[in-house]
């Protein structure tokens, strides 16, 4: 899902009256330079761990200003400079809303993620979160928050805070709004040090566009990578499917990582993982969620693997999707067995049908031409972060895959795919265990032969192709097309 710079973020929860650390935009240098002290941030849509990379910078001089200014606004792809006023901070909080797309018996909804310890680090300290699940129609009043929180001083100002937030969120229908660090200040009173959001581009109300609009934000700055996943995304619109690549190059002894997170607070955790951490360089953004399909997930996935910097894959979401974990898992099987540069991987699956997710990838680990490693959703994205060096494999894995030939018995348009029968692998003419697999009862067996049911709908989960790989020999597979950039 696209993000917005601070600059931008800021704007959104000023008019929602959330009180913020004061500071100007800066698009150039000014006749005038602000007083010393303040603290520069690089304005870099998507950029993470700024003051790990010098993309965030104290001055105390008027000389440092301008150097600072000078250097930042050269940076690649910098929209400007935030020069924000020093803090006198005695606490600072973390907090951040998440978009909750809901499942079988719950709707969807917002939770609002605190913890009493903001800051850096906050990656570690995952035991501390209280987390709040909130309506979108009826959010909670501050006297309901303030009966969620610990025990903080000035509890009210906190929850009016919290709530004014939560009324940002809301209000611009966002994904993922994060304030980090909230300080808490001398006379006792809160204000936003750092924030950022996420947003969905097609969700944004027609008349608060131009909040939303960055400058330079235009096709000749779309890589061959972005523009493919434009196409999967033309071809498939159903649920999101984001990539957006890095614009810096990879730092010297850092490890390469692509990313596959999976919703909103996939991406937090991550992010939260990583922040300030320089051994670790994040190649992409991305967001497969909302209800896509495992065709559309693999098709995404093959794009991220194609990244040629690419060390490692890591796999996870919040921890509570309302996708399909087996069918995600059966998207990810595929990917790495066909793609031509299959990455050793960290998945965590967490939602539903978690347990088929976690069994599958176990049965098939043996089999692939790198190494996995699957993990429960109650193990925290840092935990995962740990094993990425010992898993990074000193050679580069390159394998050519070739679709095995067979009958083509038809092809689906929405999810857009190719189901092909092998009938040399079905010598007795009997059943394939795979249909009975199809949820929909799409696919059904009749005359001898696999076919469609017109009654029916094909929902892309790839449990037939799964089932048939498995237990019928692969006597049904199913090919997906892909962008020339991938191919």
């Amino acid at each position: 899902m696209p993000a917005l710079p601070e600059y931008k973020t800021r704007i959104l929860l000023e008019n929602y009256g959330v009180p913020m650390v004061p500071a100007v935009f800066l698009d150039q240098i000014p006749e005038v330079l602000p007083e010393p002290v303040v603290y520069l941030k690089a304005q870099i849509p998507g950029a993470t761990s700024r003051a790990g990379r010098g993309l965030v910078r104290r001055a105390s001089t008027e000389n440092e200003i301008y150097t600072g200014l000078t250097e930042l606004l050269t940076e690649q792809n910098c929209l400007g400079v935030l020069a924000a006023e020093a803090a006198d901070i005695r606490h600072e909080y973390y907090a951040a809303c998440l978009l909750d797309l809901g499942g079988s018996g719950s709707l969807p909804g917002g939770v609002l993620v605190f913890s009493p310890e903001g800051g850096t680090g906050i990656e570690k300290r995952t035991d501390s979160l209280i987390k709040i699940p909130f309506s979108l129609l009826d959010p909670p009043s501050a006297a309901e928050i303030k009966e969620k929180l610990l025990e903080v001083p000035n509890p009210d100002s906190l929850a009016e805070f919290l709530k004014k937030m939560i009324g940002t969120f809301i209000g611009y229908k966002l994904t993922v709004l994060e304030t980090n660090p909230i300080a808490v200040v001398e006379d006792g009173s809160h204000l936003v040090i750092d924030c950022r959001a996420e947003f969905e581009k097609h969700g944004v109300p027609k008349k608060y566009a131009h909040l939303f609009e960055l400058p330079g934000n235009t096709v000749s700055d779309t890589t061959p990578l972005e523009k493919a996943v434009e196409s999967i995304n033309a071809d498939d619109p159903a649920g999101t499917g984001f990539f957006r690549a890095a614009r810096n190059t990879v730092p010297e002894g850092a490890v390469a990582v692509a990313t596959n997170l999976c919703g909103g607070g996939g991406k937090m955790l991550w992010e939260m993982a990583t922040g300030g951490r320089t051994d670790i360089f994040t190649l992409n953004e991305s967001d497969t969620s909302g209800g896509l399909s495992a065709f559309k997930s693999y098709r995404i996935l093959r794009v991220i693997l194609s990244q040629p910097e690419a060390d490692v894959l890591v796999l996870t979401g919040s921890g509570m999707a309302f996708q399909n974990q087996y069918h995600l898992a059966s998207a990810v099987w595929k990917a790495l067995r066909e793609s031509p540069s299959p990455l050793p991987s960290l998945l965590r699956f967490g939602g539903t049908d978690q347990e088929k997710a976690i069994q599958l990838m176990d049965e098939v680990s043996k089999d692939l031409p790198v190494e996995i490693r699957v993990f429960r959703p109650e193990i925290f994205p840092n935990a995962m972060i740990e094993q990425i060096n010992s898993i990074v494999s000193e050679n580069t894995v390159h394998q050519e895959f070739k679709a095995p030939e067979g009958e083509l018995l038809f092809e689906t348009a929405t999810p857009p795919a190719r189901f092909v029968y092998h009938p040399e692998k079905n010598p007795g003419g009997t059943e394939p265990v795979c249909v009975a697999e199809c949820p929909t009862g799409f696919l059904v067996w009749k005359d001898s032969r696999i076919t469609a049911n017109p009654e029916a709908k094909c929902i892309g989960c790839l449990a037939c192709e799964t089932a048939s790989l498995l237990r019928d020999n692969g006597v049904l597979t199913i090919e997906l097309d892909l962008p020339e950039e991938v191919e």
